[in-house]
C-alpha cells in the first residue's frame, strides 16, 4: 500500500485536519503520522481515523511531538537513543515507547525510528562544498572522505553500546505489543548508525521486532556525496526491510517529489515485498502537481 507522510504539510499547517485534507486531495487515504504532529493536531486527526476516512500505515517516532519540545524544534532526533548521556537516552526510550503505545492504539504495525547523532556537522558542509565543486571523485575529495569516515568510525564506538542498551529495552516492548521498529538509514555522515553499526545491531537483535527502514532519498544523497552506497545497504539489510521512504533527491537536495532526482527505483524494487510499507516523504516545497506526477511515476515504476 502506498501512503504519504504528514511531513507533506505538517511543518506549515495550522491544524491536523489541514494536513490530512492535503493528502486526501492527492487521491490517497494511507498516511504516515510523524513527529511534527502535536497533540492538538492529533486530536483533530483522530476523528478522521476513526471514521476510516484515512488509514495510518506507519508512525514516525517521536509521535506525537512531546509537549516539552517546541514545534519549531520537532525532530526524530530531538532525543538520542545512542547518547552516552543516560538521562537523554531515557527520554528517547520513554518517547519511543509512547510512539509504540499510539501504534498499538491505532492498530499500526510499524514505526520509524531515528537512533540519534554524533558530533561533526562541519563534515557535511565540507562534503557539500566538494560536491558543488565537482571534487567528490578527485584525489582531494577521496582523501577528505576517507579521513572523515575514519574519524566518524572512531567516534561511533562511543555510541554503539548506549544504542544497544536502548534497543534492548525497546525490543522487549515491541515484542509485547507486536510492533515492528524500523531503524532508518540517515542522511548525514554524523548520523547513527552507519552500515557497520547496523550490522552489529541486527546481529545482536536477530529474530526480534527490530527491522530496517530504507530511506531512498537519504541513500541517494549519501551515495552522491561519496559516502555509503545504496546497493550495500540493501544487499546487507534488504531481507529485514519493513518499509521505505520515497522522495526525490538530486545531488544532496532531497525530499522532492518522487522521480524528480537521481533515485534508483530499479534497485529498490528488487527488495520490495507486497507487505513492505511504501511512504512518500515529500516536503511542502513540492507543489501538488509535482507530487501527483511523482505518484504516477511510482506506479509506472511498479513501486507505488
Amino acid at each position: 500500500m502506498l501512503g504519504v507522510s504528514t511531513a507533506l504539510r505538517s511543518e506549515i499547517a495550522q491544524n491536523g485536519r489541514e494536513v490530512i485534507e492535503a493528502i486526501l486531495d492527492l487521491g490517497l487515504e494511507a498516511v504516515e503520522l510523524e513527529y511534527r504532529i502535536t497533540r492538538p493536531m492529533l486530536q483533530e486527526i483522530l476523528p478522521l481515523l476513526q471514521k476510516r476516512r484515512v488509514q495510518a500505515i506507519s508512525l514516525h517516532s517521536y509521535f506525537p511531538l512531546p509537549e516539552e519540545v517546541p514545534r519549531e524544534k520537532a525532530s526524530g532526533d530531538v532525543f538520542s537513543l545512542c547518547s552516552p548521556d543516560k538521562e537523554e537516552r531515557n527520554l528517547a526510550v520513554k518517547y519511543t515507547i509512547q510512539t509504540m503505545e499510539w501504534a498499538e492504539e491505532l492498530e499500526v504495525p510499524a514505526i520509524v525510528v531515528h537512533m540519534g547523532k554524533l558530533s561533526g556537522e562541519g563534515s557535511m558542509a565540507a562534503l557539500k562544498k566538494l560536491y558543488d565543486q565537482k571534487k567528490i571523485q578527485t584525489e582531494e575529495g577521496k582523501e577528505f572522505i576517507q579521513e572523515r569516515v575514519k574519524i566518524r568510525t572512531r567516534d561511533g564506538q562511543l555510541h554503539l553500546d548506549p544504542a544497544l542498551r536502548s534497543l534492548d529495552k525497546l525490543s522487549g516492548e515491541a515484542e509485547k505489543r507486536g510492533i515492528f521498529l524500523g531503524l532508518e538509514n540517515r542522511y548525514n555522515l554524523h548520523d547513527f548508525p552507519n552500515l557497520e553499526e547496523f550490522k552489529v545491531i541486527f546481529r545482536e537483535f536477530n529474530g526480534s521486532m527490530i527491522r530496517y527502514w530504507h530511506d531512498l532519498g537519504h541513500a541517494t544523497a549519501q551515495q552522491n556525496l561519496g559516502l555509503e552506497s545504496q546497493e550495500k545497504l540493501l544487499a546487507n539489510f534488504g531481507h529485514l526491510l519493513i518499509g521505505v521512504h520515497l522522495h526525490g533527491c538530486r545531488g544532496y537536495d532531497d525530499h522532492k517529489a518522487p522521480g524528480a532526482g537521481e533515485e534508483d527505483y530499479a534497485l529498490l524494487k528488487k527488495f520490495l515485498k507486497p507487505e513492505t510499507r511504501r511512504v512518500v516523504e515529500t516536503h511542502h516545497r513540492a507543489t501538488r502537481e509535482e507530487v501527483i506526477k511523482g505518484l504516477a511515476f511510482l506506479r509506472e515504476q511498479g513501486v507505488g
